[in-house]
């Protein structure tokens, strides 16, 4: 039977009770890890036989590539409209951050899953993935690229750049339950002006602050040869 027949012969209730079965794994494998969590685990919490199971998500990898792919897949949509959106750079920066920021506020245990777990991806798994967030870095990089086209940056390595802006996203998870209240758009506003603002009043003079840091190295040099005191 083609593929294509037997997606038509899948009915709502199979689309419903995979859907249940994702939501199962991403909480286990979120909970306790993706190597921690057998098959069987899934089966248990999902209220399915092993062969059941399988005829639901395949395999084991199939299943966290899936968990990947949903939160990958919203991104790229997005980035792409936001990419070609007839806006300026910085608005469109503070769109894409918002879009990444929906997916990590909203689907928590998913993006714990993708930050962690993607290492275990393998084959063409692990290549449709690489390739998925590669993309995605390079809509950042090319809405930085027109800023610096446009002479607004003062940056000259964009790619350090893009993985910064990455990198004051990526781990909110962790620390959301502290701060409850916050809204997606107060937390893309707060990384966008960070990170185009930067937050000193005023810039550095790059000449006195080399001599002040050049003093505090030796300073710690010295501390640390007779022995820090905890």
């Amino acid at each position: 039977m083609s593929a294509t027949r037997t997606e038509r012969g899948k009915t709502a209730r199979y689309y419903r009770k995979r859907e249940q079965v994702v939501n199962v794994a991403v909480e286990l494998f979120s909970r306790n890890g993706y190597a921690s969590t057998g098959v069987a685990d899934i089966g248990e919490a999902a209220g399915l036989a092993r062969g059941a199971l399988y005829y639901y998500i395949g395999s084991k990898e199939a299943l966290l590539a899936e968990i990947h792919d949903l939160v990958m897949d919203p991104l790229l949509t997005e980035a792409s409209a936001i990419v070609h959106a007839d806006i300026g750079f910085q608005a469109r920066l503070r769109l894409l951050s918002e879009s990444l920021l929906r997916q990590i506020v909203h689907r928590q245990d998913h993006v714990r899953v993708f930050l962690h777990e993607y290492r275990q991806l393998r084959g063409e798994h692990r290549v449709r993935f690489r390739g998925k967030r590669r993309y995605f870095e390079s809509q950042i990089l090319s809405v930085l690229a027109d800023g610096e086209r446009a002479g607004a940056l003062r940056v000259r390595d964009l790619e350090l750049a893009m993985l910064t802006f990455l990198n004051l996203h990526n781990y909110t998870y962790q620390w959301l339950d502290r701060r409850k209240g916050l809204t997606v758009a107060e937390l893309a506003g707060f990384y966008c002006e960070l990170f185009l603002n930067g937050i000193l009043a005023e810039p550095i003079d790059p000449d006195a602050f080399e001599a002040e840091l050049a003093h505090g190295r030796s300073v710690l040099g010295v501390l640390v040869d007779k022995g820090l005191d905890h």
